[in-house]
This record gives C-alpha cells, structure tokens and sequence, in this order.
C-alpha cells in the first residue's frame, strides 16, 4: 500500500474517532436517556466500526445485559460474574473458555477504583478470511468508547440517586418540621400544675410522643409513648395516634380502661401487628389531687412525694397493638398533690457510654430525689446535664421524650 494511501486511511481514521467521540460526549451533556445513549454506541460499533456481534452488560444491583447485536439468541448466557473476576483489562475469549463465550471473541472489561462498572463482549473475527477483522483494527478505540460509555451512565445513575436523595432529605426535613409543629410548646404553667419537657429524635423525626391536654376545669390527661422502631414509619403511626388520642380524651369520659382498650384497637388497626405501641396516660383530678393512670408497657414513670420518696407506676396493660384485645387493663390510683411526676421513654435509660453502660434509672431516680421541691424545667435540665455527661457526645441511641409535672 502505498505511503499516501496509508498516511490518508489513518487521517481518516482519527477523524471518524474524534466524530464518534465528539457525539458521544454531546450526548452525554445533552443529557440523553440512557436508551439513546446505548442506541448510539450501538450504532458507531455497527455501522461505522463493522461489529457483527455485541452484548454490552452493567452491574448495578448485578450483572445485566442492556444492550446487544446479533447475539444469535443463544440459550447460554456468559457467566459474567466469574468472567470478571480474573479479567481486568481486553482478553480474547471464545468456545475453550467454557463461560459461554463461544459466539465473542473479545472480553473488554470496564472498572472505576476497583469496582466493576460494564463488560464488552464482542465478536467478528472469520478464520476463513485473511484480513484484519475491524475489532483488532479499532481495539484501543473500542475500549476508549467503551469506558466513556459505561462512566456516563455511572455518572447518570449517580446523578438520579442524588436527587433522590435530595428529595427525601427535603421530604425528611419537612417531616421534622411537621412533627415539631405536633409536639406540645405551651405546657400548663399556673397555681395548680407546672410542666416541662425535652423531646430528641433519634433522627430528624421519631416516633416518641408526649403531651398534656385540659379536658376540663379542674381536669388534664398527660401522656408519654414509645412506637417500636425508628424513623418516618414509627413518626407517621405516631402522629396518627397523636391525633387520634387526643380526639378519644376529649370525647371519652368514661372508664380509663375503656380508652385505652380503643387506642389499642386503633393501634393494631393502623399498623396491622408489624409495630406496638408503649403508653403511660394518666387522668388528673386538679380539685381532688388525684390521678388514674394506666402504664401499657411503658417505662414505669416515677413519682416524687413530699420529703423526696419516689415511686414508680406500674399499674396497666401490655403494650398497644400487639394483640386484638388486651388480656387486662388495671387502673392505677395515686396522690399528686404536693408531687412530682416524671415520665420519660426507653432511649434515655438505655443510652450507652464509650464503655457500653447503659445510663439506666438510677440518676433519673437520685435527680428526682434531689431536686423533689425544684421546678419541672430545673429538673429536667439537671437531668439533661447528667444525661448528655453520660454520653459524651456519642450519638443518640433512640428517640428521647421527657416529660416532668409538678403538681401544687
């Protein structure tokens, strides 16, 4: 062949690569679908480099072929797994491998930091012929297009999971505010009742609920509960018995038991068994002093006495929704007058040091004790402090709700 004939076939050459490469990379900013984008690398690997016989595949949860030339159908499928354990860079396969590469010729792998993003596997060589089969000719080429392929789609399918998770980090944050919205701000603070609180989502929200609500003159139900597991699964069950439990109270006047064998149907209703609910509710009498209370699984709250002996309320129930009716509910009855009542949910007991050594109820009984004759807000602060001392800046392992009522 003549030396000018040569010199034009490689200018020629060149040009058509940088064409080729020049309408990828403008699809690519285009933002063409990931179909498109597959139909046009098809089509330079056809059309203007000669491949009779393609099949591109991708991993993403695991290995699939998303696209292929002339692949003849044939019943076996290339293990691709295994093909890409041992090859890292162009291979030249066929019928000894055993893989079910018979029908391709060569394997070009593509990789980014180590992981495994697409394979090409492509075939034309004819024994019978002797010239250059076009996939020696282009190999470098071949490779060079396969991997700018395979990165852009990376690339796009990064793009979508940050915008999904752009999205549910705005939907999470407007769920947090929408939860906030739901927790009680104005707490009773008068002659006959103080209260104060602390609510700390294990996450942006949670599924902890408190809450103090006047259903008379001389009357208020208060509340701390605990949905089983984390997250916008437990924060939406809660809100729906947040607002369920508030219309029950102020409609039901009746036998406490009653309420709360609805809330349990209302529960297991809702969440079908696959979540519970633990609850402590109590009924205040402000005229008499006195409260009824129910404790359905919860953490026992602790109730100071004057002169600083504390006891725990235990009287109840089993956890909400775990069963279709309540095998017992036992009322509980106290005196609160001139008492402190402190109600608080599993993560603040159970949070662990660097030690592993959960936090457990002996400082929120020794603070309680302490500070018997303190406001609800000084209380709670001091056994904040002791709390977040414990931690030391480790993560919370839960949701946290505190609730601290001074009844006068």
């Amino acid at each position: 062949m003549p030396r000018l004939k040569r010199l034009t076939e490689r200018l020629n050459l060149k040009e058509f690569q940088l064409r080729a490469l020049l309408d990828i990379t403008k699809a690519i900013n285009n933002n063409e679908e990931k179909a498109e984008l597959l139909k046009l690398y098809a089509g330079i690997m056809h059309d203007e480099l000669g491949v009779t016989r393609l099949m591109y595949f991708e991993k993403v949860e695991k290995w699939e072929c998303v696209q292929a030339l002339n692949d003849g159908g044939v019943d076996e499928v290339p293990d691709v797994e295994a093909l890409m354990e041992n090859c890292r860079d162009i291979q030249f396969v066929g019928s000894e491998d055993g893989q079910g590469l018979g029908r391709f010729d060569i394997a070009i792998p593509v990789f980014h930091e180590e992981r495994a993003l697409a394979l090409l596997l492509i075939g034309d060589l004819d024994d019978d012929e002797h010239r250059m089969s076009p996939t020696v000719k282009h190999l470098n080429f071949f490779q060079t297009l396969t991997n700018l392929i395979a990165v852009a789609l990376e690339n796009k399918r990064f793009a979508v999971r940050a915008l999904a998770q752009e999205r549910d980090r705005r939907e999470l944050e407007l769920a947090a505010d929408m939860q906030m919205m739901l927790v009680p701000k104005d707490l009773p603070n008068d002659e006959r009742v103080q209260a104060a609180a602390w609510y700390q989502p294990h996450r942006q929200v949670g599924g902890d609920y408190y809450d103090v609500i006047r259903t008379g003159p001389d009357e208020l139900v208060l509340c701390v509960a605990d949905v089983s597991g984390k997250g916008i699964a437990a924060a939406l069950l809660m809100s729906n018995f947040q607002a369920t439990l508030r219309a029950s109270v102020q409609r039901e006047r009746g036998p406490l038991d009653r309420l709360v064998r609805e809330l349990n149907a209302n529960v297991l209703e809702r969440a079908r068994g696959e979540r519970f609910i633990t609850l402590f509710i109590g009924r205040v009498n402000l005229a008499e002093g006195t409260m009824e209370y129910v404790n359905a699984g919860h953490n026992p709250p602790m109730l100071a006495k004057r002169g600083g002996k504390v006891e725990e309320l235990n009287d109840g129930a089993i956890a909400l929704g775990m069963l279709p009716e309540l095998p017992f509910v036992q009322v509980g009855r106290s005196e609160v007058r001139n008492s402190v009542l402190l109600c608080y949910t599993d993560g603040l007991v159970e949070q662990e040091d660097a030690q592993g050594t959960a936090f457990e109820t002996q400082p929120v009984r020794k603070t309680l004790e302490l500070l018997s004759g303190a406001g609800p807000q000084a209380i709670n602060d001091a056994l904040i402090a002791t709390f977040e001392n414990h931690r030391s800046g480790l993560p919370y392992l839960d949701d946290i709700a505190l609730l601290t009522c001074r009844f006068l």
